[in-house]
This record gives C-alpha cells, structure tokens and sequence, in this order.
C-alpha cells in the first residue's frame, strides 16, 4: 500500500512538472535563447504588438524544441523578422569609438575634438 501510495505520488509530480513546463512563458523562454541584444528587441516588440510577439515566441519555442531552429537566435536576425511581420521596433542604438584604450559615445568623442580646436 505505502509502495503504490508512493508511486502515485511520483506520477503527479511528474504530471505537475510536465503542466508546468508546458504553461511557461514562451516570451520568458525565447528570451533564453538570444544572444547579444535579443531580449531588448523582444521588449521593444512586446511594446508594439504584444499578442504578435506572444504567438511568433510560441512557434520559435517550438521549432527550437524540435530542432528546426539553431540557437542561439541572433539579436539582428530577431529584429530582421519582426520587421518582415510588419513591427515597426525601434531599438536604440548608439555609435561609440574606441580611442587610446577608452570607449566612448560617438557624439562626446566628437564635442572633445571640437573643443580642443
């Protein structure tokens, strides 16, 4: 009796974590499997479409399960399919050059440079 209590305990763990998996956020997981800025283009197409971006993460999530997709998915390649689905997502982007060892913002390196004229 306590064997057989023990494995029906068992199988509703297993069925509660098989639930839980499948009621995951398909954005949240998506999110995993970007690289370099690809959660910032996810939030700034969530600010745009959310539904849209909600049903387009569900069928990556998907082809990524089944290994129709390689991960991880480029930031660049993210944002090329959002606009080709009609999402107008602005992402900020900013210049910056590397002068004597420091990293700077375009438009300061260039205030510096006027001013030393």
């Amino acid at each position: 009796m306590r064997q057989r209590l023990n494995e029906l305990a068992k199988q509703r763990e297993a069925t509660e974590a098989a639930t839980e998996k499948a009621q995951t956020d398909p954005v949240e997981e998506l999110k995993k499997n970007v690289e370099g800025r690809g959660e910032e283009v996810i939030n700034a197409a969530l600010t745009e479409n959310p539904e849209l971006v909600r049903r387009v993460a569900a069928a990556l999530v998907k082809a990524i399960r089944e290994g129709r997709v390689e991960t991880p998915i480029d930031s660049g390649d993210l944002l090329a399919l959002f606009r080709r689905l009609g999402l107008n997502v602005k992402v900020e982007t900013r210049l910056m050059v590397q002068k004597r060892g420091e990293t700077k913002d375009l438009r300061k390196a260039l205030e510096e440079d006027w001013q030393s004229f």
